[in-house]
C-alpha cells in the first residue's frame, strides 16, 4: 500500500496564502479556520454584561446568552452552576476572554444551541458533571449552523462531551475535549456536514474522539488515553467522509491498541501524516500510520481529501500539534487545576492518565480567582483606558459597535481580539497558568 509523506506538502498552505484568503472575507477573529470561520456572531450588535454567577435573573449568564443579536462580556469570574439546561440565542458572541482572574466555567447542566445559527464562543469551560441528566452532553451543537468554537474546555459530559447531530458548517479548534463521565464517557458524537476539528486535545475519553459521521475535517488533533478506541468511524448505512491529516494518537494507561475503529466501507477516509504511539514508554516516539491500518478496520481509504473550506486550515506536522496542544489547548488564558492535570498527563507520553467515573474523583472543585474588571463607564464591553488609547469616547456606548472598514471588525471585536492575543506566550514546561 502507499505510504504518504508525513508532512503532506501538497496540503500545506503557506501562512501568507492563508492570510490572503482570510482577508477576502472578515473571519470570526484572527486565527479562525475551517468551515465555521466565517461566523460573525454578534458583530456590531449591543453588549450584554454578565455581572454575577447566579443561575438566572438580571446580570446572569442565562439571561444574557439566551438572547440573540448580542455580544456577551464578563465582569465576573468563577463558576456558574446551572440548575437546568439552557439554549443559546443566534447571532451571538460569548467572549470568555473578558472574564478576569480564573476565567469562567459553566457547570451542572447542558448548554445547547439547537436550531441556532451564527455563534462565536471563545475561552469558556463547559463542564456538565454528574448533576447533569444521564443522556446529555456538556455542549450540544445539534441542528446548529455556522458555529465557531475556540479555546474551550469541554469536559464531564455524561453521554458525550459534545454532540453535533445535524450541525452544519462549523469549527471546533484549540480546545480540550476530555474526561467524559458515566454512563458513556465519550468524546463527541460528531454527526455533522462540514465540521472542522483542528488543534484539539482529546483526552481520557473511553471512545468517540470523535465518532465521525457526515463530512468531518480532522486536522492536527491529539488523542490521548482513549479506552476502547480513539477516532471512530461512522459505521452506518449512509456514506460518511473524513479527512484525517497530521493527527497524533498516544496510548495512555487505559488505552487499547485500537487508536481507530468501527469503520465500514461507507466511511470514505482520506488519511495522511498521522502518527500512533502505542508503547507507553514515556517518550513521544510514534510510528507513521499507513493506509493498511485504516483498511484493516474496514475503512474505504480514498486518494484525495474532500474538505475545501473557504478559510483553509493551516496544517502542522503531527509532532508540532502535540507541543501546541500542550501549550495552548482549552482555556489557556488561565488553566485551572483540572486542565493543568490533563496536560501533565499528556506530557507523560503514556505513563499517566485515567478514565474517571465522575468529577467527584478529582476532589474539591478548583477555587475561583476573583479579579476586579477594568472600569467600563458606558457598558460597551471596552474598558475606559482602551477607549482613551484608541480615541474612542468612554461615555458613548455606540462607538464600540462601529465597524472599521479597514478590518471589517467592530471596535469591540478589535479589543476582544487583542485581549485574546495578549496571553503569555509560554513555552512547553512553563505553560500559562493565569492571566
Amino acid at each position: 500500500m502507499r505510504l504518504r509523506s508525513p508532512l503532506t506538502f501538497l496540503l500545506m498552505l503557506p501562512l501568507a496564502t492563508v492570510s490572503a484568503l482570510a482577508q477576502s472575507v472578515t473571519i470570526s477573529f484572527p486565527g479562525a479556520e475551517g468551515f465555521g470561520a466565517s461566523a460573525s456572531g454578534g458583530r456590531g450588535q449591543p453588549v450584554l454584561t454578565v455581572s454575577n454567577l447566579q443561575d438566572d435573573g438580571p446580570g446572569s449568564f442565562r439571561a444574557a446568552a439566551t438572547r440573540s443579536n448580542v455580544t456577551i462580556v464578563f465582569a465576573v469570574s468563577g463558576t456558574v452552576h446551572l440548575k437546568s439546561n439552557m439554549e443559546l440565542g443566534s447571532d451571538l458572541t460569548i467572549a470568555g476572554q473578558t472574564a478576569a482572574g480564573g476565567g469562567i466555567t459553566i457547570a451542572d447542566a447542558k448548554v445547547s444551541m439547537t436550531h441556532a445559527h451564527n455563534i462565536i464562543i471563545r475561552y469558556v469551560r463547559f463542564r456538565g458533571g454528574i448533576a447533569e441528566s444521564p443522556k446529555v452532553s456538556s455542549l450540544n451543537l445539534s441542528d446548529a449552523a455556522h458555529v465557531m468554537l475556540d479555546h474551550l474546555s469541554i469536559e464531564w459530559g455524561r453521554w458525550d462531551n459534545i454532540q453535533t447531530n445535524g450541525n452544519t458548517y462549523s469549527t471546533i479548534q484549540n480546545s480540550i475535549i476530555g474526561q467524559g463521565i458515566v454512563p458513556q464517557r465519550f468524546g463527541c458524537l460528531c454527526e455533522s456536514d462540514y465540521l472542522t476539528l483542528t488543534r484539539n486535545l482529546w483526552i481520557d475519553n473511553k471512545s468517540r474522539n470523535p465518532k465521525g459521521k457526515g463530512h468531518i475535517q480532522y486536522v492536527n488533533n491529539v488523542v490521548y488515553n482513549w479506552g476502547v478506541a480513539g477516532y471512530v468511524g461512522g459505521h452506518g448505512a449512509e456514506d460518511h467522509f473524513a479527512d484525517l491529516i497530521n493527527n497524533y494518537f498516544i496510548a495512555g494507561p487505559n488505552s487499547a491498541d485500537s487508536f481507530i475503529g468501527e469503520f465500514t466501507k461507507t466511511d470514505h477516509t482520506y488519511q495522511t501524516g498521522n502518527y500512533a504511539d502505542l508503547n507507553h514508554n514515556g517518550q513521544l516516539d510514534g510510528q507513521l500510520v499507513t493506509d493498511d491500518a485504516f483498511e484493516h478496520v474496514n475503512a474505504d481509504v480514498v486518494p484525495n481529501p474532500f474538505a475545501k473550506p473557504e478559510i483553509p486550515v493551516h496544517v502542522l506536522p503531527a509532532i508540532e500539534a502535540v507541543s501546541l496542544g500542550a501549550k495552548d489547548a482549552g482555556d489557556s488564558l488561565c488553566r485551572d487545576s483540572v486542565d493543568r492535570e490533563l496536560v501533565n498527563q499528556l506530557l507523560s507520553y503514556g505513563k499517566q492518565g485515567k478514565l474517571i467515573v465522575d468529577e467527584t474523583e478529582l476532589g474539591p472543585p478548583p477555587p475561583s480567582s476573583e479579579v476586579a474588571s477594568p472600569k467600563d463607564s458606558d457598558g460597551d464591553g471596552i474598558p475606559d483606558a482602551w477607549e482613551h488609547a484608541h480615541h474612542l469616547n468612554p461615555h458613548d456606548a455606540s462607538d464600540g459597535q462601529r465597524i472599521d472598514p479597514k478590518t471589517g471588525y467592530s471596535k469591540l471585536e478589535t479589543y476582544l481580539n487583542e485581549l485574546a492575543e495578549s496571553k503569555p506566550q509560554s513555552r512547553l514546561g512553563s505553560m500559562a497558568v493565569c492571566r
